[in-house]
């Protein structure tokens, strides 16, 4: 009854993957040459030591499962896919992970919906058998290959030669079943059906605890490694890190907040190295109390942190960066999708408890943009001035943001200066352009 039988199936993935390979010709050589340096990633030991700790906790999964009536033997080719669409992906997407405070809550809630939907529907129908024996290990493969391609720029061609071929599959796979189900609806009907959805659902659920002490474990190892360049004395490193593992625990961004203010200071007695920890405990008390700074010295840094909430942009602690200097400053939020897009960043600088210059930086990586890009300087600035000064911003003070004018002008004690910087022997004209509101 099939109409796409396994000769017609495999001709059509052939001519698929035959067009890919002509359009992308002119880029043969680079692609190449970036996927050999690609398969150096697969001999990497943790590396492999974490993709063999994956299979094996997956493995228990499967088990424990199947003890309670919840797997059977057809769910192999589901939970391999599950295994490198979010089992590898979790692992190799450990450092947006740790920086996103809802990701067990989201897991739980959107995977098991995304995930157990999308694997009943592409679950329900199998593909002819030698399709399957193709498609399944050659997907493996692609699985394993997209995210260590995303994580470096250098091999972007590969990874949109690979996602191509992902979609292809994926429309491919969906269509199949969306003619099964107009043919053949009594196949819901199955008991298999009811493994597609909950088997999914069921795995992601299991696999976060994995995917937590994965995490801890990368968090303590990067700290670990920083001491030995930051704290010379082996006995003072060993003190250090059983300090750390007794005081933070599980609180990870604790130990990256302290591991970051030891790079900063000198380590050299037991005295100096207790000193940081009690550092983090006092800048945590003055975060939560917020103390009043009074208007003519500045501002309250744990305030101005978040003058630019409103704009989705969030600043990193307020913290001591050498000597008396404190800064805390955002991370550089891109304008645009394109590859080389014009970018920007919040910074409060000042001194312990009292911040001093609040700055936007904006970089401006083509001058053909630049238009788009001061515009939204401008925003921010309107922003920023009404957070700070709490006043409009001025005319002038547009214009020299509009056109990248230097310019300043003063209210009080405070003043607002506009600086612009060009790149010299830049081919596309690039250039910096800042605003900032200082305190005199």
């Amino acid at each position: 009854m099939d109409i796409l039988n396994t000769r017609e199936i495999s001709i059509a993935l052939w001519l698929i993957l035959a067009a890919t390979y002509i359009y992308s010709a002119k880029r043969m050589r680079e692609v190449r040459s970036a996927f050999r340096k690609l398969t150096f990633a697969f001999h990497s030991r943790p590396l492999m030591i974490v993709f063999s700790l994956a299979a094996v906790y997956t493995v228990a999964m499967v088990y424990l499962l199947f003890d309670w009536g919840l797997w059977n033997i057809d769910q192999m080719k589901n939970t391999v896919f599950w295994f490198f669409s979010v089992g590898m992906l979790s692992i190799y997407n450990l450092d947006k992970i740790r920086t996103d405070p809802h990701f067990f809550k989201n897991s739980v809630i959107g995977n098991l919906r995304l995930l157990a939907i999308l694997q009943f529907v592409i679950g329900i129908y199998s593909l002819p058998l030698l399709a399957e024996l193709f498609l399944v290990p050659f997907m493996v493969v692609m699985g394993i290959m997209i995210p260590i391609a995303d994580a470096d720029i250098k091999y972007l061609q590969v990874k949109s030669l690979l996602n191509g071929i992902v979609i292809f599959f994926g429309l491919f796979t969906l269509a199949y079943t969306a003619y099964m189900l107009a043919t053949d609806f009594e196949e819901l009907g199955q008991d298999k059906t009811f493994y597609d959805f909950i088997v999914p659902a069921l795995l992601t659920v299991m696999y976060l605890p994995f995917v937590f002490v994965m995490m801890i474990y990368s968090t303590y190892e990067t700290v670990f490694v920083r001491l030995h360049f930051t704290v010379q004395d082996r006995r003072l490193r060993r003190l250090a890190k059983l300090y750390a593992g007794v005081l933070f625990n599980f609180r990870l961004d604790a130990i990256r907040r302290w591991a970051d203010h030891v790079a900063r200071v000198e380590v050299v007695s037991h005295k100096q190295l207790l000193n940081t920890f009690f550092h983090l405990r006092k800048l945590k008390k003055l975060e939560k109390m917020k103390p009043e700074v009074a208007r003519s010295q500045g501002w309250s840094p744990y305030l101005a942190k978040d003058f630019l909430l409103s704009e989705g942009v969030s600043t990193g602690y307020y913290n001591l960066i050498f000597a008396d200097q404190w800064c805390a400053s955002s991370k550089m939020y891109d304008i645009g999708d394109d590859l080389l897009c014009d970018n920007f960043a919040y910074y409060v600088e000042g001194v312990e408890g009292v911040a001093k210059v609040l700055k936007i930086k904006l970089n401006v990586n083509d001058n053909s943009r630049a238009r788009q890009a001061n515009e939204r300087l401008l925003v921010l600035s309107g922003v920023l001035v009404r957070e700070s000064l709490g006043i409009d911003i001025s005319d002038s003070v547009k214009d020299a943001l509009r056109f990248g004018a230097q310019f300043r002008e003063s209210h009080g004690d405070k003043r607002i200066i506009v600086k612009k910087a060009s790149w010299g022997g830049h081919k596309l004209g690039g250039y910096d352009l800042k605003i900032e509101v200082v305190a005199t």
